[in-house]
């Protein structure tokens, strides 16, 4: 999803992944109302303007309220089978426990938030309160066509390839921290849809299904796909000319992305999870307290962050072992471009 224009966080602690993704929490739920029986139902004709503006259909323009809602209906379930196909991972999940759930759940976490919201802009859900719990509740008039549309043969066969695509623009992503989109949306229409290069509608299908499955940001050149953990994309959106690409990658190196540790990292975390194993506070879990530190370091934070942000997980001072096996991960650990690295040593 489109990430909300704000400033980073100028202390490393409020960067970390976990802190980015409690704040996005909040930024979003802020902005919530009261849930709707579906995206379409119960809104006023100013309401119903602005949800079809800002949704990722193609809803011709009707005067009265009742005909532009019987019209963005009648859009939604032409494009529906083609759109199941090309859902985001999270969206996919979601929209199946929405489907054994009569069609409302509980959001339970950030993923299941935006995945949510995703699925509000094709205007199948809305999103909202009910009870104090956010929940999100699937028109019910979609029901059955959506569990038609997933039990086609050709649904199953698109999903598994959507994996294998899905597996590897995460891993480039890890990786190279940030893309442009032209390239992965190329590959999608390729290898997930197996479309026409001048097929339009596949077209946005595929940028749709990336602003739904990764973070996105604007940037001059289009839309630039980030890391989660990239706190501030700001460096790397206006750094580069022309736009960002994946680097040219081993095999060892392209399957480490798609784990999230690459094999010069990995042996790294092992050690510093060693000597945390006895001394992080109960509530606190090794091998996350180190992703974490891993991934400040990859964005350019200096040493001292990283021994701030380990200092309140501890229950003991740090060792002179800790601390050793700190500096090895920060200095180890490949920045991502314009993170503070030499181009040379990106990726390792």
């Amino acid at each position: 999803m489109f990430r909300t224009q704000r400033a980073a966080d100028a202390d490393w602690s409020g960067r970390t992944l976990s802190a980015l993704r409690a704040r996005r929490w909040e930024e979003r739920v802020a902005q919530l109302g009261k849930v709707r029986n579906g995206a379409l139902l119960g809104l006023t004709a100013q309401e119903l303007r602005f949800r079809i503006e800002e949704s990722w259909q193609a809803v011709p323009r009707k005067t009265a309220r009742a005909r532009q809602q019987e019209e963005a209906f009648q859009v939604v379930l032409k494009a529906l089978p083609r759109q199941a196909d090309c859902l985001a991972i999270s969206e996919h999940s979601l929209l199946e426990r929405l489907l054994m759930q009569c069609g409302c759940a509980e959001l339970e976490d950030l993923e299941e938030l935006e995945a949510a919201l995703a699925l509000r802009h094709r205007l199948w859900v809305d999103v909202g309160y009910l009870q104090g719990r956010v929940v999100a509740r699937l028109d019910s008039r979609l029901a059955q066509p959506l569990r038609e549309a997933m039990d086609r043969p050709a649904h199953n066969g698109l999903r598994m390839r959507l994996f294998s695509v899905h597996a590897t623009l995460s891993g480039l992503l890890y990786i190279a921290g940030a893309l442009d989109d032209s390239a992965p949306q190329r590959l999608f229409m390729e290898q997930v849809m197996q479309s026409d290069p001048q097929d339009e509608e596949a077209a946005h299908m595929a940028r749709h299904y990336l602003w739904a499955a990764y973070d996105c940001v604007d940037y001059p050149q289009g839309v630039l796909l980030v890391h989660a953990a990239l706190a501030d994309p700001s460096p790397l959106a206006y750094g580069w000319d022309p736009p960002p690409e994946a680097p040219p990658l081993d095999a060892a190196q392209l399957l480490g992305g798609m784990q999230g540790v690459l094999p010069v990292e990995k042996a790294l975390d092992d050690a510093l999870i060693r000597q945390l194993r006895h001394a992080l506070r109960p509530s606190q879990d090794a091998k996350l307290c180190v992703q974490e530190l891993r991934l400040l370091a990859k964005q350019g934070a200096p040493l001292e962050a990283l021994h701030h942000v380990l200092a309140p997980s501890l229950c003991v001072l740090e060792t002179p072992a800790i601390r050793h096996a700190v500096r090895a991960l920060w200095q180890g650990a490949p920045r991502w471009e314009g993170c503070g690295a030499p181009a040379s040593q990106a990726v390792q």
